[in-house]
């Protein structure tokens, strides 16, 4: 015998009300960036773990101001920025920088965008799409096209955070050692000189080709150190007064090199007044139209003395599948 139940029509809508508002209650709310009412080049976000801003024109274009509600600090040093694009450099050249270069900027849905149109050292044309990709992380994905040859491209982004803040990278051991957490200290041997950690050797080339050497757009000639492989594609800036750290991270496949200046307590021996990690993207030969997008996250966190949130943070990045490319 077959027992069929007929619900009566106010019961089927009264479960289907519920499930939906269930569903509502338990989605991510989106966050998004709000104009700012009195600086059209300025946007601002907040969540429950940050608040801050994007800028959107001039040299220090990216993140300016980024608080961390858990402790109130500023992690942005306020006379700069991250995930801030520096420079365009291929073999023996630096074509051009976008902070000097003509932007346009685009606000659709949620997402800021930045395109930059060829120029007379770049034939090309890049995108900065910024993203808030979470209650206490930021996304910069940066998609190139390029209308010419360049060997071993590159984006050099670079991410300037309060001085007090210490630099950690996560290196390679030598032979059979395990990698280690590391905190570049201040030596007479590489004085003056920016440390690079590259993802292999065969990576640490580009840092020497004379990109860095060259001085006809009045570019300051930087030294560049190439030191240890970097184990994981991961930076870490940390609060010594609290367990407040900044994350940086993408996939190693994207970034060939991390930079930062070595730290010391003593004023007189640091060769900037900041702390800073800058990004070295691509790193591979483009061909005329040749297309490509990388996605960099930055995200603000509580570390332990393992770093068990940074090496998550990193994983989750690597788990993500590429999305569609911006339109260049």
């Amino acid at each position: 015998m077959t027992i069929s139940l007929r619900w009566p029509i106010f019961v089927k809508v009264s479960i289907v009300f519920s499930i939906v508002l269930i569903a509502n209650l338990q989605a991510e709310p989106v966050i998004e960036f709000i104009p700012d009412r009195n600086d059209e080049t300025l946007f601002n976000f907040e969540t429950d773990e940050m608040s801050g801003t994007i800028r959107t024109k001039g040299n220090y274009h990216g993140v300016s101001r980024l608080i961390d509600k858990r402790t109130g600090k500023q992690v942005i040093d306020e006379r700069y920025s991250a995930l801030n694009l520096f420079k365009l450099m291929s073999v023996n050249q630096v074509m051009d920088q976008p902070r000097k270069m003509e932007s346009e900027v685009t606000f659709v849905g949620g997402q800021i965008d930045i395109r930059w149109p060829a120029s007379e050292g770049y034939q090309g044309t890049v995108n900065a799409r910024y993203e808030i990709s979470g209650k206490k992380s930021i996304d910069l994905i940066i998609t190139t096209k390029a209308n010419a040859t360049y060997r071993s491209y590159e984006v050099f982004l670079s991410s300037y955070f309060d001085k007090s803040f210490q630099p950690y990278v996560f290196l390679q051991g030598r032979g059979k050692k395990k990698p280690e957490l590391v905190l570049p200290r201040f030596s007479e041997v590489f004085k003056d000189s920016v440390l690079v950690f590259a993802r292999d050797f065969h990576a640490m080339r580009p840092c020497g080709d004379g990109r860095w050497q060259r001085s006809e757009r009045g570019e300051p000639n930087v030294q560049m150190t190439a030191v240890r492989p970097f184990a994981k594609c991961l930076a870490i800036v940390k609060d010594p007064e609290s367990d407040l750290g900044v994350v940086l991270t993408a996939k190693p496949e994207d970034c060939y090199a991390i930079s930062t200046r070595y730290y010391s307590e003593k004023p007189e021996e640091r060769n900037t007044s900041y702390t800073a990690f800058d990004l070295s993207l691509f790193g591979d030969d483009f061909s005329p139209g040749e297309s490509r997008s990388v996605r960099v996250r930055l995200s603000l966190t509580k570390l332990d003395e393992a770093m068990t949130a940074p090496f998550k943070i990193h994983e989750d990045l690597l788990a993500e599948k590429s999305d569609a490319e911006p339109s260049p």
